[in-house]
């Protein structure tokens, strides 16, 4: 009597009842048959094996259904979403432009929607060799599980790739996360921020009523040094203020941190007020700027403990937020991550190459127990574990920047549903599977219209920049005062290529976007000595 998932109908009733019923009825016979009959050894594994391959293929049937159902088209959704794009290209062409994305585009790195179809499809002609030994492996390793059915399927990629990572790398997140207290991060951003730009955070107590919740802290952007560095920042949710050596305040960061009930379970940085000049005044309005997190409270033995994870998430939206503290521009509507999308996510994304990097980590990364640093093999196994299937990763992701301009550019007098079809057989390369509407889960459909791709190109700018200017000394004072005048300072007031310019001292071509994300999925043969010598 129990209801049917969302959008199905009576007549599929028995199919759940007995996915739910007969097979769950199922599985707890092989385990009890193994579990609580006296058996020789032999046997014993005999049907301890029978169970784990039936776990499997139920596990299997399970991925498929609840890819189907959470697909499931929706009738009045999807002539929203219709209506949507049709509203949107009828604005466009209101305002003279040829299509939505020609539209959106304006302003940004790309320009236009040819110059984003020709770095999806080089990007695809690039990674081809590479998504294809991917998919083979996973194909592979679904026949060793599934030798009935190895097919590879839109399910089975996320699956299988991640039992892949952990079969070559073991990554166990709770193994890292004593090393990765909250306080020690913070202890760890307060330092690289002191060193790449002379900036230091300062934890400053709230006023009555300032804060919404008794978890937020309140940090201050400092630029003179006020708290000696490398004592420990306090990691709650105070106001932490942002200050220079030499300038002074540059604002304030209320620090969301921890899990609530009531909150969103999401990770952000949002703006409360955006820095401009006063005109008035002759002052500067310092921004403000929030970052919420969904972390683990402290417990009474431990602090709040991190995984890798949880930690790179940190580093990136501070990347936000130091776009923000160290904008200096005449208007609050393009301060700091007020710019083109394709740019807003270069201060993020390179925040989490220092975020992996084990002369970074090393500074701050400490048991918080035995005060052990945490092993350098360690960190570099976790890296090279982000490369496997990687290729086809990044693959999944234009196939979602593609499928994004086509629905924003000219109508093609054909349904959305037929669109995702032909599009993911050509740039994904996995079977679309049939009665299923992807595109009605595609949220980012709506935020960034005609902008998805920026993802992509935004982590090839950081790449380039992580590699020319910081690789070698991720910690040189000069390339964060460049980084910051040529790249921080601006916001959205600069054209974004000429920032890009600026701190690469050279103008980047699509290839060259393109090459550094490729260059990414190299395997690194040091972690590999690494682990041999161990």
């Amino acid at each position: 009597q129990r209801c049917l998932p969302t959008g199905q109908t009576e007549s599929n009733r028995p199919f759940f009842s007995k996915v739910n019923g007969e097979n769950i009825l199922m599985i707890n016979k092989y385990i009890a048959v193994c579990c609580y009959i006296g058996r020789c050894a032999k046997c014993a594994s005999l049907y301890m094996l029978k169970c784990l391959y039936f776990v499997f293929m139920f596990c299997c049937k399970i991925r498929e259904i609840a890819y189907r159902i959470y697909l499931y088209p929706n009738a009045d959704l999807m002539e929203c979403l219709e209506e949507l794009l049709r509203c949107r290209h009828k604005l466009a062409k209101l305002v003279g432009y040829e299509s939505y994305a020609h539209r959106a585009l304006k302003g940004t790195m790309a320009k236009t929607p040819e110059m984003v179809m020709n770095f999806l499809q080089l990007l695809t002609d690039r990674l081809s060799d590479k998504t294809a030994k991917d998919y083979r492996m996973m194909k592979d390793m679904k026949t060793k599980l599934n030798p009935r059915n190895a097919e590879l399927m839109p399910w089975d990629h996320p699956y299988l790739s991640g039992v892949m990572r952990a079969e070559r790398y073991n990554i166990e997140p709770s193994l890292y996360s004593p090393y990765l207290s909250l306080g020690a991060c913070m202890e760890g951003l307060n330092n690289l921020f002191s060193q790449l730009y002379g900036v230091s955070l300062m934890s400053e107590h709230p006023r009555a009523g300032e804060v919404w919740s008794e978890d937020v802290r309140k940090l201050v952007h400092l630029t003179h040094p006020l708290m000696p560095l490398g004592q420990p920042v306090r990691s709650s949710s105070t106001p932490y203020a942002v200050v220079h050596e030499t300038e002074g305040l540059l604002g304030y960061i209320y620090c969301d941190f921890f899990h609530r009930q009531d909150k969103p379970h999401q990770d952000c940085h949002f703006t409360i007020r955006g820095g401009r000049q006063c005109r008035d005044t002759g002052e500067y309005q310092l921004p403000v700027v929030v970052l919420m997190l969904s972390l683990p409270h402290p417990s009474r033995s431990a602090p709040a403990l991190l995984t890798p994870g949880m930690m790179e998430n940190l580093f990136h939206e501070m990347g936000h937020a130091m776009h923000s503290m160290l904008g200096r521009t005449r208007y609050q509507h393009v301060t700091g991550t007020r710019c083109a999308t394709d740019f807003a996510e270069v201060p993020s994304i390179l925040m989490e190459y220092f975020a992996t990097d084990y002369r970074v980590i090393s500074q701050f990364a400490r048991h918080y127990e035995t005060g052990q640093p945490l092993p350098e093999s360690m960190v570099a196994r976790l890296c090279e574990s982000k490369k496997v299937c990687g290729a086809a990763d990044t693959q999944l992701q234009i196939f979602y920047a593609v499928l994004d301009q086509i629905y924003h550019g000219v109508p093609q007098n054909r349904s959305t549903t037929e669109i995702i079809r032909d599009m993911q057989h050509k740039f994904y390369g996995l079977p679309y599977v049939p009665n299923t509407a992807w595109q009605l889960r595609f949220s980012h459909l709506i935020g960034y219209g005609a902008k998805y791709y920026s993802y992509l190109m935004s982590r090839a700018v950081a790449s380039m920049v992580w590699k020319q200017c910081f690789v070698q000394d991720p910690l040189n004072r000069e390339m964060g005062e460049r980084y910051r005048r040529e790249m921080l300072a601006h916001g959205g007031a600069k054209e974004p290529m000429r920032m890009v310019e600026g701190m690469l001292q050279k103008q980047p071509t699509i290839e060259d976007f393109v090459d550094a994300l490729v260059s990414e999925l190299n395997p690194n043969f040091e972690t590999f000595l690494m682990d041999s010598e161990s």
